[in-house]
């Protein structure tokens, strides 16, 4: 049985514009955050590679990157595992996404967009409503990043502060892929998303913030539960 499901390759299949380290680093990284590759499970480069229809080289190489960004933990003479959950990450990842979010609606309010170039963000709290409405919610986690994503670029020149951003915080996106499948849970983000679309656009900055705020500490609010059903993917259960 491959490492990595077909499906997920049919998913994910290699783009014209990609080289094999990028298709690598990507089907990898979107594996691990969604839980095709759990946290402790060893990453096999031959079964990797054949996975992928790449060579050894390229899955390799990848290992480092996903090393240097907290997706997998590397250990001399015994190879590469999924990386487990730091809680310290998770409360760091929010922190940073807190501060930086806070500017980018800040820049926004600022530049204050036509409804046009709202579209994208009602269309986005559509979609993850449709997701919750057909108990989709494995997409629901994705749905969110997107929209996050395209607050960034509403405000205009800080998308490279987004993917820096992304080069941190895998533990706090893989918590809330895990919170995201609560039902109880995903309605209340999507309320809340819902809601932080309708004070974008009534240019109500303050409340904003205070939504934006809320939606990040809902995540460290669902840690510890999370913790509690699947101790083994944190970080204070080591591989032995």
């Amino acid at each position: 049985m491959p490492i990595i499901p077909v499906k997920a390759i049919q998913l994910l299949a290699r783009r014209t514009s990609e080289d094999a380290r990028q298709y690598a680093y990507r089907v990898l990284s979107f594996c691990i955050l969604e839980f095709i590759l759990f946290p402790k499970q060893k990453l096999n480069e031959v079964s990797l590679a054949e996975s992928l229809e790449v060579s050894r080289t390229p899955v390799h190489d990848t290992f480092f990157r996903l090393f240097r960004e907290n997706y997998v933990e590397l250990y001399p003479k015994r190879g590469a595992f999924v990386s487990t959950i730091d809680p310290d990450r998770v409360e760091q990842a929010v922190w940073s996404h807190v501060q930086l979010g806070k500017a980018a609606l800040n820049t926004i309010y600022i530049k204050n967009p036509d409804p046009s170039q709202l579209f994208t963000l009602r269309y986005l709290n559509h979609q993850i409503e449709d997701m919750l409405l057909r108990r989709e919610l494995d997409g629901i986690s994705r749905a969110i990043t997107d929209y996050m994503h395209q607050l960034y670029i509403l405000a205009g020149d800080m998308d490279f502060i987004w993917e820096s951003l992304l080069k941190t915080d895998v533990d706090f996106r893989r918590i809330l892929y895990l919170s995201a499948l609560n039902t109880t849970v995903a309605e209340g983000f999507v309320y809340e998303l819902s809601s932080l679309t309708d004070a974008i656009s009534e240019r109500n900055y303050d409340r904003s913030c205070d939504i934006y705020t809320s939606i990040l500490s809902r995540t460290l609010k669902l840690l510890k539960p999370v913790q509690q059903i699947h101790p083994d993917y944190f970080a204070s259960h080591k591989i032995s």
